[in-house]
């Protein structure tokens, strides 16, 4: 009997025709919202894996990204993460991610880990105040996560661009097919992404979860206290293949 004449390679399935780029990934950004917030280690612990420190009142980080153009195309992304350590380095652990495009949700999950799933995401600059107002709906209609950012004053960058470095850290678990089997996959993966941008806006951030849901269970983990929160204007990411994993 005749064989088929597709190659296997390293590219998404179905690889006569890939969901995703699988080399890595880039962003234009018209606008990136980040709130940071201390929390208890008693609302975060079940969202961490038993493998990675966490302080007793850890750093939480909530975005909120408009992607005007990505090697997926356009989208609106939300993003939740916590540190932690993992053999004496510190990551941003991502906890949820929520967004509108099955590319990228595809692409994080199979090759990346990020825990990402489909969503509605709104980030409004014509809210009728100075407050600009992001919005995380899941599924449509429900608003488990609304945020708030106060604008306060720009920094002058003299004409530079700013340049960050989220050193992120993700859980892949691929399941067995095979009943009673361990996961075909168990790795940590870390990730790199570079941020740059033209115009940031540092200010005062809120952060509340008006409709909870036991399916996405953010309102879990509660606000202690706030930290910096910054509006990104003008700014691009981007995303490589990690260097090493982590294998469980």
């Amino acid at each position: 009997m005749p064989l088929g004449t597709l190659s296997v390679s390293n590219t998404a399935i179905p690889q006569y025709a890939p969901l995703y780029p699988a080399g890595g990934s880039d962003y234009t950004c018209e606008a990136a919202l980040t709130i940071t917030y201390h929390t208890s280690l008693e609302c975060v612990r079940r969202f961490v894996p038993d493998m990675l420190e966490v302080a007793d009142e850890p750093e939480v980080t909530l975005m909120i990204l408009q992607h005007t153009m990505t090697s997926f195309g356009p989208y609106t992304e939300y993003v939740h993460s916590v540190k932690v350590k993992y053999k004496g380095e510190e990551y941003d652990y991502f906890i949820l991610l929520i967004l509108d495009n099955d590319s990228p949700i595809a692409c994080g999950r199979e090759q990346f880990g990020f825990p990402k799933k489909y969503g509605t995401i709104s980030l409004a600059f014509e809210s009728g105040s100075s407050v600009v107002r992001a919005c995380v709906e899941r599924p449509a209609g429900q608003k488990i996560v609304e945020a708030g950012f106060q604008p306060e004053k720009r920094l002058d960058l003299k004409g530079e661009t700013v340049q960050r470095t989220m050193n992120g850290l993700n859980l892949r678990v691929i399941p067995s097919v095979v009943v009673d089997q361990p996961p075909s996959v168990k790795e940590l993966v870390p990730v790199d992404i570079g941020i740059q941008a033209g115009e940031v806006w540092q200010g005062s951030g809120s952060v509340c979860f008006p409709e909870p849901s036991a399916f996405d269970p953010m309102h879990e983990i509660k606000v202690l206290r706030y930290g910096t929160a910054t509006l990104l204007r003008n700014a691009s990411l981007a995303i490589r293949l990690a260097t090493k994993v982590f294998s469980l």
